[in-house]
């Protein structure tokens, strides 16, 4: 008899957990199912919202974006000082390699960011090289596009599968595209607080120069007369100038007021005589770290205003240009040629308007003012060169 209560006992327990069991089996997929009908890759719970992106499209995100891929490495600048200390967590892969297409900006992040050699590389946008099934596989809650390549076909394949592609816009307008793309994101990303107040500084400063600019225009200022040239390539090549005025540098410097002698030119080098019959005024060189290697016109974190100083000189030595306005009056300059994709690109703004119109904009100290914006904005700490002058140390 003993043995026989024994197992109903058993009988009885193994049905009570069954049950508890089905309950809970039952419970956990209704909720399941439930979450799942508007959520994200990355958070099941998540709601979603409407955005509008800089092309005006309409795309729904996830309310909790927890998986960010760029598909433009260098808009990691923009991206982390919309997100700060979250982009480690945040940003699961870039198109080509942050190291190997930046080793100057991969330096300086990488004293506030310590995952940044765990992203993945996409591939190249310029080169159209993005695998549509290495994306979905990523299962990104927001892919982020500058609007320049909206129409290449690795970026349709991606639209067309649903993924939810995002355009920013950092080169129709160059003085305001970058904060208005901050401003777009700060709300994506549930940042706009933050976000919304470095804007509002930055534009400030951007219009305050443009401002001056018009008044100048107005009172009859004489403009000066500009040759720009890209230095990615040694001062005994000729590299490219920009001469469309609809949009990137041409638009710069038209809205900035020089006469710039590449209008019509688009990106393509000038021929050296039309340098010397045009006799500018003011010689800028774009600079930047492009590659390790190579004696190029340096500009960023990691370069100083002696070195490109030095290396402005070995422009002045080219055939007939001792002769030019330009070189006799020290008037050769640098700026660096994406200054305009950083959250203070009003910075490059200022020192360009010195170059211009040095009388007018003596009072300006962007040096001061970028070191006061990226201390109180941004996770990293000021250094480098972003603007030079031949012979002087500052513009």
């Amino acid at each position: 008899m003993k043995s026989k209560k024994i197992g109903v006992n058993l009988v009885g327990l193994l049905l009570v957990f069954a049950l508890v069991f089905t309950v809970a089996g039952c419970s956990s997929t209704a909720k399941t199912s439930t979450a799942s009908a508007g959520s994200s890759a990355s958070d099941t719970s998540a709601k979603t919202a409407v955005f509008t992106d800089m092309l005006g499209r309409k795309v729904t995100l996830t309310t909790n974006v927890q998986r960010i891929v760029l598909v433009r490495t260098m808009d990691i600048y923009m991206l982390s000082s919309v997100l700060g200390n979250q982009l480690d967590d945040k940003l699961i892969a870039v198109g080509e390699s942050f190291k190997e297409s930046d080793i100057d900006g991969y330096n300086k992040l990488s004293q506030a960011f310590h995952n940044l050699d765990k992203m993945v590389n996409v591939g190249s946008i310029y080169d159209n090289a993005i695998n549509l099934e290495t994306m979905i596989k990523l299962k990104p809650d927001i892919i982020i596009a500058d609007k320049q390549f909206y129409g290449y076909a690795c970026l349709n394949k991606m639209i067309e599968a649903g993924l939810p592609v995002v355009f920013t816009d950092d080169n129709t307008d160059p003085f305001h595209g970058t904060q208005k793309s901050m401003e777009m994101l700060g709300k994506m990303l549930g940042t706009e607080t933050k976000v919304n107040a470095m804007v509002k500084d930055a534009d400030a400063k951007t219009d305050a120069v443009l401002k001056r600019v018009q008044d100048l225009e107005a009172a009859k200022v004489a403009k000066p007369k500009l040759y720009f040239e890209c230095g990615n390539v040694s001062a005994s090549e000729i590299g490219g100038t920009r001469g469309d005025t609809t949009n990137g540098w041409g638009l710069v410097w038209k809205t900035l007021g020089a006469d710039n002698i590449g209008v019509g030119s688009k990106s393509d080098p000038l021929n050296p005589e039309k340098v010397l019959t045009a006799d500018p005024d003011i010689i800028v060189i774009g600079g930047a770290n492009w590659s390790p290697n190579g004696d190029i016109m340096r500009m960023g974190f990691s370069a100083t205003q002696k070195a490109a100083s030095d290396h402005l000189g070995e422009y002045s030595k080219r055939a007939g240009w001792s002769d030019l306005a330009a070189i006799k009056n020290d008037r050769l300059y640098s700026i660096h040629f994406n200054v305009f994709i950083y959250p203070y690109n009003f910075v490059g703004t200022e020192a360009m308007a010195k170059m211009l119109y040095p009388d007018q904009f003596k009072d300006i100290d962007p040096q001061k003012d970028m070191k006061d914006f990226i201390s109180k904005y941004m996770p990293y700490s000021y250094s480098g060169a972003f603007w030079a002058r031949w012979k002087q140390l500052s513009i």
